[in-house]
């Protein structure tokens, strides 16, 4: 338990989910409520665009466990995770996304998993079937095992964003001073003491998600590059077998010379191989762009986010069953 005495910080990004606060709010409480523990909820408007900030007010006037903020830009969904991590106090650390499709009643099995096995130092929730639409399922086990090969993380772990994280995880994380796009590339930059237990995922409470195909691949792509060399060991594998081909295929095409059976040199030949050499450069050019852009995002060294204002800034408020232990 850290100074404070708070033994499980729940911290939630938000963004344009006013129709569904409530319900995710009552939910937490009841199943924080049994759990008989001293916790805290620490929810961070990304500056959303609908009336999420008016309902936290209503809320926190109601609710003494809920810290809230707000920040003045809309920075992501890492960012606005990190926020949370920075204001929560919990000796352990529940993050879940604010679509109700991270089931409440799931932290349990998160926290319990994590403090049976005193080793690890996170324990992510592993769903064995999700409630997307099915271009984002697929593409959703594609990246993530692309990510476990690129961040190294054990066999059989299924990184996703409803986590337990130990305090000593959190503030190892906190110390990385780089804008990782993941929060999975920090932790496991941090620790490989991970693990997964399953757990279920609900259907989208209300609305629809932001994160469109596109959406994902941009973001996939900006988490290796945030933390891998492997695009650019790609490019240069290719252009290796490239350079490889287009000699032995040279060689033919000489001997098929002095041996006569090429009367008029073609055109044809020569155009696709300046269009193929042409186009390979531009794309490593590409990639090495998009290295050197985030080479100067880092060199910068802005800040990830920067918080408006903020609600709930009190000492947390103790399950009933522990305040009724107080009374004479």
């Amino acid at each position: 338990m850290n100074a404070r005495g708070i033994e499980l910080s729940i911290v939630v990004p938000v963004y344009n989910s006013s129709d569904c606060l409530p319900a995710l709010l009552e939910r937490l409480e009841r199943e924080l409520a049994r759990s008989g523990r001293r916790y805290e909820i620490v929810l961070v408007d990304d500056d959303s665009t609908d009336d999420s900030w008016s309902v936290l007010r209503t809320e926190a006037a109601r609710r003494p466990a809920l810290r809230a903020a707000r920040l003045m830009r809309n920075a992501g969904q890492v960012p606005a995770t990190l926020c949370g991590l920075e204001l929560a106090r919990g000796a352990i650390v529940v993050t879940l996304d604010d679509d109700l499709q991270h089931p409440p009643d799931q932290i349990a099995a998160l926290v319990g998993a994590l403090e049976a096995a005193p080793e690890l130092d996170a324990v992510f929730g592993q769903f064995a079937e999700k409630h997307h639409r099915g271009y984002r399922n697929l593409a959703s086990r594609l990246l993530g095992a692309l990510h476990r090969r690129a961040f190294g993380l054990p066999r059989g772990v299924r990184p996703s964003s409803f986590r337990a994280l130990r305090r000593r995880l959190v503030d190892a994380v906190l110390r990385h001073p780089h804008r990782a796009p993941s929060l999975t590339t920090l932790i496991a930059a941090s620790t490989r003491r991970v693990a997964t237990v399953p757990v279920r995922h609900d259907p989208r409470w209300a609305g629809r998600s932001n994160y469109t195909l596109g959406r994902q691949l941009a973001l996939a792509f900006d988490n290796l590059a945030g933390s891998s060399t492997a695009p650019l060991r790609a490019v240069s594998a290719i252009g290796l077998v490239f350079c490889v081909g287009s000699f032995g295929y040279g060689l033919v095409v000489f001997g098929r010379y002095l041996t006569g059976r090429i009367a008029v040199p073609g055109w044809t030949t020569l155009a696709l191989l300046a269009l193929l050499s042409t186009g390979l450069v531009l794309v490593a050019l590409g990639v090495i762009g998009e290295y050197l852009a985030r080479v100067l995002r880092e060199v910068r060294a802005g800040p990830r986010h920067v918080v408006r204002e903020r609600l709930g800034e009190v000492e947390p408020t103790e399950p009933a069953s522990r305040l009724a232990e107080r009374v004479p």
